[in-house]
């Protein structure tokens, strides 16, 4: 047994001092998770079970146990040690509530924007353990379809009126979360290609731009900027612009038609 409990971690210890309005729902989920600690150990004495109980809460567990009255008690025939230290356990830790308080809660509860269905519907599910419905099921179908945030789920449910089983709606909810997310991915991979698309438009119209400035800049390179013939540059003597006057500015050297002196 030594063996069997050594490779399985131990439970975090059992916070005693949280919050007081959290603690008979934390003390429930931690002592499911002590019997299956118990279970996979195959700890099956009431002894054992108890001194492992003791053991993984915690020094504040047990600061609690020995302190109320009856809780420890003597080994003997036919007496449940563990049964008995669990039932004054779940006195001190989880007194009884309100039924129509915890079916206020139950009505509060509501599908959170990102959460999937699965843990809207385990909620749902933990608080009407509490509410002590006659058909649970029946409450639980009601509350989905007012709070759930898949609307063609809620259509569904609408369509299929009071002959629609809670078994269906999950799986129908599952199925149109599974296609929510891939028209979602659909959208994503769509964006991405119409960004790289319009990247690359940009980029074309930006290196015509810049071919056609760099033509433009070649031409003029190979122009003679007295008379525009492309025949010879501006230095040969022979340019017929280079003797004559510029009826625009005045000055000698180049045609009107190539007059770069601004008008005042």
């Amino acid at each position: 047994m030594a063996q069997a409990t050594s490779t399985l971690p131990n439970l975090e210890q059992f916070n005693c001092d949280g919050d007081p309005t959290s603690v008979g729902s934390r003390w429930e989920k931690w002592k499911r998770a002590l019997e299956i600690y118990l279970l996979a150990a195959s700890i099956d004495t009431p002894a054992k079970k108890r001194a492992t109980l003791l053991h993984l809460g915690g020094i504040a567990l047990q600061d609690v146990y020995y302190n109320l009255p009856g809780a420890h008690a003597e080994e003997g025939e036919g007496i449940d040690v563990y049964a008995i230290a669990l039932d004054k356990f779940d006195s001190y830790f989880a007194p009884k509530q309100s039924r129509i308080y915890e079916r206020y809660l139950f009505r509060l509860m509501k599908q959170e924007e990102g959460e999937q269905f699965e843990k809207f519907l385990l909620r749902l599910r933990n608080q009407a353990e509490k509410c002590k419905f006659q058909n649970k099921e029946e409450h639980i179908i009601d509350q989905i379809t007012q709070k759930c945030l898949l609307i063609d789920l809620r259509k569904k449910i609408l369509e299929y009126g009071d002959a629609i089983t809670l078994d269906e709606i999950i799986s129908k909810a599952n199925a149109l979360e599974v296609v929510t997310r891939q028209l979602d991915q659909f959208k994503s991979f769509n964006t991405i290609n119409e960004n790289k698309y319009n990247k690359a438009e940009i980029n074309t119209i930006y290196n015509k731009k810049k071919y056609d400035k760099s033509i433009r800049k070649q031409e003029s390179n190979t122009k003679c900027s007295r008379c525009g013939s492309s025949t010879h540059l501006s230095e040969d003597s022979k340019c017929p612009a280079r003797d004559k006057r510029c009826s625009k500015c005045g000055y000698i050297g180049h045609f009107r038609e190539h007059c770069r002196t601004r008008q005042k």
